[in-house]
């Protein structure tokens, strides 16, 4: 007997069906479309034009996102970026800068991910169905939150969670919408609401029996933020390590636990995290965390703000580069700090003045 040959229409289908679990967050029935796809697609009838194979790679790329694969999504990246030359194709332009958006944000590229989110941005209006569009407003939200713009990310996470309320199976991006709102409430110092949205999240999970860890761990990484801003360290910790799971990337949790037990004076567990996290966020070229790590490590033994301003200036410029003018703020307010307690007042008004330019960016940016 020969290999059954899959039909166009039916691949089409089985694509669609996977992208509906992407969206989802629904990680088992993703992967066993991946395996199904995977397995048909040698047997697919002939495309002269590739567009679906570039469809399907793009899929791939995506959920190797949704599942942590980032190594892998860079090599499908670049499979991509060779196979569409000259694809002009509006569909298919959409997918690659909407999901080429969502892996800059998760790898630290803002400036990238603004540029890809405003191309997506224009075409996602041939595309009827609310789900395409709530999608898109989730994810803007995220980036918006991670570029420090809480009301823009509020205003996106509103939109996403109008469109997929009522929506059977989207459960779990009602609670991501909330989990949202709460991280930019958090930014907002609005810590009591910042909490009721970020065990509004959990409620809605447990409510429709949603058992996704993954996500679970990341409530409570962000309840462990939350308590952290406050300066509740010790709460904050317990929180945090239970969200620790991945030892080998989660640069993000382990910055925070470093930055806690730092807070507490306990300096050589602060140096212990310090290292583990510094060489994930080498690992995987997170540029950022490095930063994060180096002025980190700086505080931990600080003795003079000299020390400190080395790491600092080394990040403000990678900051500028990423219009992540929130950090600069933040950090040029403490050596600014640092430097008045020794009555260096000129530096100390040198790094105030840096303060004041990056709010105003920031207040820029906002009111766009």
């Amino acid at each position: 007997m020969g290999i059954e040959v899959t039909s166009t229409e039916q691949m089409i289908q089985l694509l669609n069906n996977w992208y509906h679990e992407i969206l989802s967050q629904n990680v088992i029935k993703a992967r066993k479309f991946k395996v199904e796809i995977d397995e048909k697609i040698e047997s697919m009838e002939i495309d002269p034009s590739q567009t679906l194979f570039i469809y399907y790679s793009l899929l791939c790329f995506r959920y190797q996102i949704m599942i942590n694969q980032l190594w892998e999504a860079r090599y499908t990246l670049n499979k991509i970026d060779f196979e569409k030359k000259g694809q002009t194709d509006d569909f298919l332009s959409y997918y690659y800068n909407f999901f080429k958006a969502i892996y800059a944000t998760t790898t630290g590229s803002y400036r990238e991910a603004k540029i890809h989110y405003r191309l997506a941005e224009k075409l996602l209006k041939q595309f009827p169905d609310d789900i395409e569009k709530a999608e898109f407003n989730y994810k803007v939200a995220t980036f918006y939150y991670h570029i420090r713009q809480p009301l823009h990310a509020v205003s996106h996470a509103l939109k996403a969670k109008e469109f997929f309320e009522g929506k059977t199976g989207y459960e779990i991006k009602i609670a991501g919408c909330e989990n949202i709102i709460g991280l930019a409430s958090t930014s907002l110092k609005q810590y009591k609401e910042a909490e009721e949205n970020f065990l509004s999240a959990l409620s809605i999970l447990h409510e429709y029996g949603l058992n996704i860890e993954q996500f679970d761990l990341m409530i409570r990484y962000n309840l462990g933020l939350l308590y952290a801003e406050q300066n509740l360290s010790e709460k904050a910790l317990k929180h945090l390590n239970e969200a620790f799971e991945d030892k080998d990337s989660d640069y993000k949790t382990t910055f925070l636990i470093a930055r806690e037990h730092c807070k507490l004076g306990n300096i050589d567990l602060a140096d212990e995290w310090i290292s583990r996290g510094l060489k994930m966020a080498k690992e995987l070229k997170s540029e950022e965390y490095e930063h994060h790590f180096a002025i980190l490590n700086a505080f931990n033994h600080l003795s003079h703000p000299d020390q400190l301003e080395e790491s600092v200036a080394a990040a403000i410029s990678f900051f500028e580069s990423q219009q992540l003018w929130g950090y600069i703020q933040d950090y040029t307010e403490k050596i600014a700090s640092e430097f008045y307690k020794i009555n260096d007042f000129e530096k100390a008004s040198k790094y105030f003045h840096l303060a004041f330019k990056a709010k105003n960016h920031l207040n820029k940016e906002q009111a766009n």
